[in-house]
């Protein structure tokens, strides 16, 4: 529901609420009442509103509210609607491959048909060996490997990165995270630890700072001087508060000061004075050390600053210095608290027992203004490190954030995001076009105060401006934004349900390194998807020549359909398992992201692979001509023929890896070196080859219905020749590559 409090209906206290999981804001804010509230509409976020929102908790006070509106008319439900509109984008690398497999699909049934045509027809070859000839050559060019190297390298690619402590929901995810150019962060959860603890104390003319990046995890000595304004602090804070402030101020309390300091500590309340909207401070009392009637009561008080100074009575320098004080905090992006202690005496009363009468409002007391206590939300302690490793991989960070424009700054300086002053607020949002916001967004790093379809319309802006973009958010705000990035990025341990279903992966630990190390296995998975798909289309070009050429010059067919199945069995595990566990590149994470256009089946890396293959081909087809012209045996020249095609698989595996042999790359940092191991199975790769080699060309019953012949000493040397020129071609060919 959407509720507004009505203004004819009082409230106990002041009512706060915490809207974090539509703002994204971990302080609560806020309700008065409002007599416009019945014919109006608002939205979450900002004091002193009248409406309250489903999905939202109240944190303290009480209030009497009407519903104004249900469903889809809620601002959680206008998230729904928003979330149910967006579109999940398209996965380029599946909508490639398809294209690919089609093309050369409809290639190999038009090839073969044609050759099948021309064998029977103008040569007037036996019907079934014209047969044979076209299905060993459809089978040559059918790519039906690509199918499986996408399978295995995302499925598997999934498996790795869960090691990560990623959970990836979309396999389509592991794709697009090696080519992310901008990564969108939510500050609340992401950047931060999403808890308050006390950052600062403050008391005249001198200052407490908690060392360790404002955490309450370091216990050093509180100064005497702040003892009894934490003191009064923590009693002017109910004992077990829900309240994330409140939380802080007890826990930092019972933390810095020593047991013998908190005299009051678990003494019950004596009366209460909520917080209000006419005075934003509360006022616990509690009864002195001195007997009745003579017990003076102690007062302690805390609120906004400007409050607890009112309420003290401060002259106004003193003022002027206090509000420097909070404006300097503010900057900090820190939510401060004025502290005061007070002492009163009752009047005479009929019986000991008896309830004082308590004055009608808090400023009939006299306070003494002991001094501020300011709060932050602390940024997780891997958030630095972890920017800087996106900042050598050529990803930029966008922080986007339903807080105040000065905490979204002060955070992103504390954790190296931004040293640009400009915000670009949702207000400024509304009232830009598509291209202003989209060139906006070039110069601008930041954004605060920002609705559910502000963040929306940003990740749509980026993606316009043809970046790719990765969202992280924990929130029902960032849902309808985390569906419609390339790679929405939900937390795990404090994300809500909605966030977690709307996005691509999940961090199990909330931690931001853990996207780091998704991108670098991302990358690491492209890499070897490029590599494989180049193998594929290298190791098809010869066994392709091998089925074609023979027939066009009329020669004896070298391949069969039953060669063409062995050799699928090697080149299955070789383009799928083996490049699959090769290890990251060099310099993966130090280079920028691919470009938007780049894919493994583009034109460039697929005419390397051509390369390959043609030299090999014709390697292999000018052997078996200088066999035939030296008068050996179809079937022995098969053997050779076959035997080093067989044995080139293994060249063109090794020609296309990171490094021929050995480790991976020696360069790096630590995470980088901890990936430089051997491939594990290139050597049941290569023991795999001799193995089927020596069987089809040892074993008679094998070697009969292969075609095949036991191979003489001519055909050895042919054998051992034709693999040296395989090898040397694709040794220069690299070489080439490499330099250009």
């Amino acid at each position: 529901y959407t509720l507004s409090l009505h203004d004819a209906l009082p409230i106990c206290g002041q009512l706060s609420v915490n809207e974090s999981l539509l703002t994204g804001e971990a302080v609560p804010v806020s309700k008065r009442p409002d007599a416009l509230a019945p014919n109006a509409f608002g939205e979450p976020g900002g004091d002193g509103t009248p409406f309250l929102f489903a999905s939202t908790v109240v944190t303290q006070g009480v209030g009497i509210a009407e519903v104004k509106s249900i469903a889809s008319a809620t601002a959680v439900g206008r998230i729904g609607v928003a979330l149910a509109a967006t579109a999940e984008p398209p996965s380029a690398l599946q909508t490639g491959s398809r294209r690919l497999v089609r093309q050369l699909g409809l290639g190999a049934l038009l090839t073969a048909g044609a050759l099948v045509l021309l064998g029977w027809l103008w040569d007037g070859r036996p019907l079934l060996d014209a047969l044979l000839s076209g299905i060993a050559l459809a089978m040559a060019i059918l790519p039906e490997e690509i199918p499986v190297i996408l399978t295995v390298f995302l499925s598997l690619g999934a498996w790795r990165i869960s090691r990560q402590k990623v959970l990836t929901r979309r396999v389509s995810a592991v794709e697009a995270l090696g080519a992310i150019t901008v990564l969108a962060v939510d500050k609340t959860g992401t950047l931060t630890q999403n808890r308050m603890v006390v950052s600062e104390l403050a008391i005249e003319g001198k200052s407490f700072k908690s060392e360790g990046a404002i955490s309450t995890s370091n216990v050093a000595a509180l100064p005497a001087a702040f003892h009894n304004l934490v003191e009064i602090s923590m009693l002017a804070t109910p004992a077990d508060p829900f309240d994330p402030m409140e939380k802080a101020i007890q826990a930092f309390g019972r933390a810095r000061l020593p047991a013998t300091t908190r005299l009051h500590d678990g003494q019950p309340v004596e009366f209460e004075y909520p917080l209000s909207s006419e005075i934003l401070a509360m006022t616990r009392i509690y009864s002195g050390e001195q007997p009745p009637p003579l017990t003076a009561y102690l007062l302690a008080t805390k609120g906004a600053p400007e409050a607890v100074a009112d309420l003290c009575h401060l002259t106004d320098e003193r003022r002027a210095a206090v509000r420097l004080q909070v404006e300097d905090c503010a900057q900090r992006g820190l939510r401060v608290l004025g502290v005061a202690q007070g002492y009163w005496k009752t009047p005479s009363v009929a019986h000991p027992t008896a309830s004082p009468a308590w004055p009608n409002s808090q400023h009939d007391f006299d306070f003494t203004f002991l001094g501020l206590v300011a709060l932050a939300d602390p940024p997780r302690g891997d958030v630095p490190p972890a920017i800087i490793q996106c900042r050598q991989a050529g990803i930029r960070l966008i922080m986007m954030t339903g807080d105040h424009p000065a905490t979204a700054r002060a955070i992103a300086r504390q954790v190296g995001l931004s040293e640009r002053p400009v915000v670009l607020t949702g207000t400024e949002i509304e009232t830009l076009t598509d291209e202003a916001l989209i060139e906006r967004l070039r110069r601008t790093d930041l954004c605060a105060r920002l609705q559910p379809a502000h963040k929306l319309r940003l990740v749509q802006a980026l993606r316009a401006d043809g970046e790719v973009v990765a969202m992280t958010g924990d929130g029902v705000n960032d849902a309808p934004a985390l569906k419609a990035a390339d790679v929405g990025i939900a937390m795990g341990e404090r994300g809500t349900d909605v966030a977690r279903e709307a996005a691509s992966i999940v961090l199990l630990d909330d931690s931001f390194a853990s996207i780091v190390a998704a991108v670098r296995q991302g990358r690491r998975i492209y890499d070897n998807i490029t590599k494989a798909t180049r193998f594929t289309v290298a190791v098809h070009i010869p066994i392709i020549a091998l089925a074609l050429v023979p027939a066009l010059l009329h020669w004896p067919m070298l391949l069969l359909p039953v060669h063409i199945v062995l050799l699928e069995l090697l080149i299955d595990p070789a383009c799928s398992v083996v490049f699959e566990a090769e290890p990251e590149a060099r310099g993966a994470m130090q280079r920028p992201p691919r470009a938007a256009g780049d894919s493994p089946f583009a034109a460039a890396n697929l005419l390397r692979g051509m390369w390959q293959g043609l030299g090999v081909a014709a390697i292999l087809l000018g052997g078996h001509a200088l066999l035939s012209e030296t008068g050996e045996a179809t079937a022995q020249g098969r053997s050779a023929v076959f035997s080093a095609l067989v044995i080139g698989v293994l060249l063109l595996t090794l020609a296309n890896r990171e490094k021929i042999f050995g480790y991976g790359p020696a360069d790096g940092d630590a995470t980088q070196k901890a990936l430089q191991t051997r491939n594990p199975w290139l050597a049941w790769m290569a023991a795999l080859i001799a193995l089927m080699l020596a069987s089809v060309v040892a074993i008679p019953a094998l070697r009969q219905i292969m075609g095949l012949a036991w191979p003489d000493t001519a055909g050895m040397q042919a054998t051992a020749l034709m693999a040296a020129l395989s090898a040397a071609w694709l040794i220069a060919l690299r070489s080439f590559y490499r330099r250009w």
